[in-house]
């Protein structure tokens, strides 16, 4: 139970460290299995660290903005019966292995005060309630074009410093992804950790389970290919 608590404060603690003025960059690779079993068989460790679930659904919004390669999102999370809400705004790729992009999650459980990503699109209102932030971004140009939802179990491996979450999703063209991601505060220190993805990678032979394009990305070609 006390390890479960550790593992737990410690994955909020990461979550945390994203919901701040300056974009952090998430640095990310994915793998495809075809059973969670599968996947607890290539890394033994998984079934241990991914001991919590959750349940959650995501509207992208701006289809320009997504094609030229960002990414604006809304999206709903439950753990433990406790629901929050969320405003997600990602940069361009710019990795060469892993997938590499600056990133802000706010809030908006009870509002956002002084929204950073209403602010970088051009917001004259960026203090507002949760019910109304849709209706600005489409004010703004950022129509809802797409929506999603789907469980995770994650959790997070303390030896590699690695955020771990097997998500489940049928609307994808891979129903089951191992989300293996770092987090970094600079440019730099993430091509490190891009580096050490890659490592991983070839520890656990996973080179041939690699997803490039990421879950909303996967939705988009099922949806308008």
């Amino acid at each position: 139970m006390a390890r479960n608590v550790e593992i737990k404060a410690r994955i909020e603690d990461m979550e945390k460290s994203k919901l701040v003025s300056n974009p952090q960059f998430e640095v990310e690779i994915r793998c495809h299995f075809k059973s969670a079993d599968e996947a607890f068989k290539t890394m033994p460790f998984l079934r241990s660290c991914l001991s919590h679930e959750m349940a959650w659904s995501s509207s992208i919004y701006g289809l320009a903005f997504f094609e030229a390669g960002k990414l604006l999102r809304k999206s709903k999370t439950t753990v433990d019966g406790e629901a929050k809400y969320y405003l997600g705004w990602k940069g361009c790729d710019t990795g060469t292995f892993a997938n590499i992009r600056e990133e802000i999650d706010e809030v908006i459980t009870n509002g956002i005060t002084e929204s950073e990503i209403l602010r970088k699109l051009g917001s004259q209102n960026r203090t507002l309630s949760r019910k109304v932030i849709g209706k600005e971004l489409r004010i703004l140009g950022h129509d809802r074009f797409m929506s999603f939802r789907g469980n995770d179990l994650f959790g997070y491996y303390k030896p590699l410093d690695i955020s771990l979450k097997l998500l489940m999703c049928r609307s994808l063209k891979w129903p089951i992804l191992l989300e293996i991601e770092k987090s970094a505060g600079t440019r730099a220190d993430a091509l490190i950790k891009e580096a050490d993805l890659r490592d991983f990678c070839d520890r656990f032979n996973l080179h041939d389970r690699l997803v490039r394009e990421e879950p909303p990305t996967l939705l988009y070609a099922a949806r308008f290919h």
